[in-house]
């Protein structure tokens, strides 16, 4: 059985991110979706909202990353 290669926990901009778990979208419906998720699921919004996470910012540190693992599962 083949073993799941997860992303590592590190800084990720917004669009990479997006891309890691929208790849068969084009960019922008990736962006639009992955957006989505992170205002749809209101426990992720109010953790990363706890580590000072802006809507606008365009990067995640490694905590909101593992934040968004943990709700999303791994891309």
């Amino acid at each position: 059985m083949a073993e799941l290669i997860k992303s590592p926990i590190k800084s990720y901009t917004k669009s990479e991110l997006a891309r890691l778990y929208n790849p068969e979208l084009c960019y922008q419906s990736a962006m639009r979706t992955f957006r989505q998720w992170l205002k749809m699921n209101r426990e992720l919004s109010a953790r990363l909202s706890e580590t000072g996470y802006s809507p606008l910012q365009h990067s995640f540190t490694p905590k909101q990353v593992e934040l968004i693992f943990h709700f999303l599962g791994y891309p």
